[in-house]
């Protein structure tokens, strides 16, 4: 699934290209992936209206329109979301086509098909299920070391599923906590309040490092994931944990391992990792 460095990355090349372009058409093949309105709405409706910039919280990315409302969508597991100069290159896993009226186009494809787009008033946009009660961005001002201190202080459950709780931190996903828990030192199996201070500060440093070291590489391109120039990303090429399993730690050369930690697949290393 595309986290936030994905879908940051993915944000960030649209706004080098979206703002200023005007809706010419919407091609819809698979009405499922429109949430709300009807896909016929959104076909008939759409047309005419001017992109005026991006925005992003946590997985979910945003493109504005002049009419004050806004395109959310949430990529899942395995969409794709891709800018082209002319026509858009599609397959039987094209579900939307957004045409310009210059003739450029953004290509919604999904192979798993749980990929949604919702098109709602700007006002609206704390009605949208998972997005209104998502915690602080991560890399923002508003996640500081006090309130993750307050946070873990309190949660019995472990700092993997803590990690992984959209309420707790914006936009974390499987690969991300593996990587991030790895830089800290600390067991993804650990219970969240058992964490020293120390730990607990290490782990806000990793979560902040991390996350800003995969923007930079553009994401991790795993299986599906490509940026909005359908390029992959470069962070694949760092990971120290995750995929990595009976491989030697970068850090200590003992060999990672894998279980099932907060219903996921967890790879760590038992030596560095406490």
């Amino acid at each position: 699934m595309p986290e936030l460095p994905e879908v940051e990355t993915i944000r960030c090349g649209l706004e080098q290209v979206l703002p200023g372009r005007v809706f010419a058409a919407v091609e819809i093949g698979y009405g499922g992936s429109i949430k709300d309105p009807a896909a016929a709405d959104v076909m008939t409706r759409l047309p005419g209206k001017r992109v005026t910039g991006t925005g992003r919280r946590g997985k979910y990315l945003q493109i504005f329109l002049d009419d004050d409302s806004v395109l959310v969508i949430h990529l899942r597991m395995t969409g794709q979301l891709v800018f082209n100069e002319g026509a858009a290159v599609t397959d039987k896993h094209t579900h939307v086509v957004f045409s310009f009226t210059d003739g450029s186009t953004l290509a919604f494809s999904d192979i798993r098909k749980f990929g949604t787009i919702w098109w709602v008033p700007i006002s609206r946009l704390d009605h949208i299920k998972g997005l209104a009660t998502l915690g602080p961005e991560p890399l923002s001002a508003d996640f500081h070391f006090s309130y993750l201190n307050r946070e873990v202080e309190k949660r019995t459950v472990t700092i993997k599923a803590l990690l992984l709780n959209q309420q707790f931190l914006a936009g974390l996903g499987n690969i991300y906590a593996d990587e991030i828990l790895h830089r800290a030192q600390i067991l993804p199996q650990r219970k969240a309040r058992s964490l020293s201070r120390q730990e607990r500060q290490h782990l806000f440093s990793a979560i902040r490092e991390v996350l800003a070291e995969a923007i930079e590489c553009r994401g991790t391109s795993m299986s599906d994931y490509r940026d909005s120039a359908g390029a992959l990303g470069e962070f694949q090429n760092r990971l120290q944990v995750y995929g990595r399993r009976d491989q030697d730690c970068p850090r200590c050369q003992k060999k990672i391992s894998r279980s099932k930690v907060a219903g996921r697949g967890t790879h760590y290393c038992t030596s560095c990792q406490h």
